[in-house]
């Protein structure tokens, strides 16, 4: 008899158990999905803008304007991502337009870089800087009160040394 009744009791501290455990199992699992989310969110947008960005590559420095880039790799980088990513994922595209590294670094300030700098030909470079807001696929961070359920990245590339046009 009283064997049945030590076996009754661990049958019941077993269950005990699993009911703490699985919570913790379950949120383990959905960190890690939420982790592999952002990870997969960064790796596609990297790909999508470095695809975005070689439209723009064969058509050498002349052949870039500045005012419409924006619109253009907002739309290429949505089309590049498979879906993944949608334009309204894509909150701001910036694009800044300097003469040379130099000026980008704000470099050049002592006599001989001035006087090196305008014996050699400038090369223009376009700094993009692409913001994109993806909501998290678990209510985790929901629960862990932040502010709101989206996850923020922000890419940044230098297009530059392009081709010279050939007239």
């Amino acid at each position: 008899m009283r064997g049945g009744f030590s076996a009754r009791r661990q049958r019941g501290t077993l269950a005990v158990e699993a009911a703490f455990v699985l919570p913790v199992v379950i949120a383990g699992a959905m960190m890690f999905m939420e982790l592999a989310s952002i990870g997969l969110t960064i790796d596609i947008g990297n790909t999508a803008l470095e695809r975005a960005l070689q439209e723009f590559r064969p058509a050498g420095a002349a052949g870039i304007e500045s005012d419409g880039m924006e619109a253009r790799i907002r739309q290429q980088m949505a089309a590049a991502s498979h879906g993944y990513l949608a334009e309204s994922n894509i909150v701001e595209v910036s694009v800044e337009r300097f003469s040379s590294l130099d000026a980008m670094g704000k470099g050049g300030d002592s006599e001989a870089d001035a006087a090196q700098s305008s014996s050699q030909q400038q090369v223009p470079v376009w700094r993009i800087t692409v913001d994109i807001r993806k909501d998290f696929i678990t209510p985790i961070p929901r629960l862990l009160v932040m502010d709101n359920a989206t996850f923020r990245y922000r890419y940044q590339q230098l297009l530059g040394y392009l081709p010279k046009d050939a007239g």
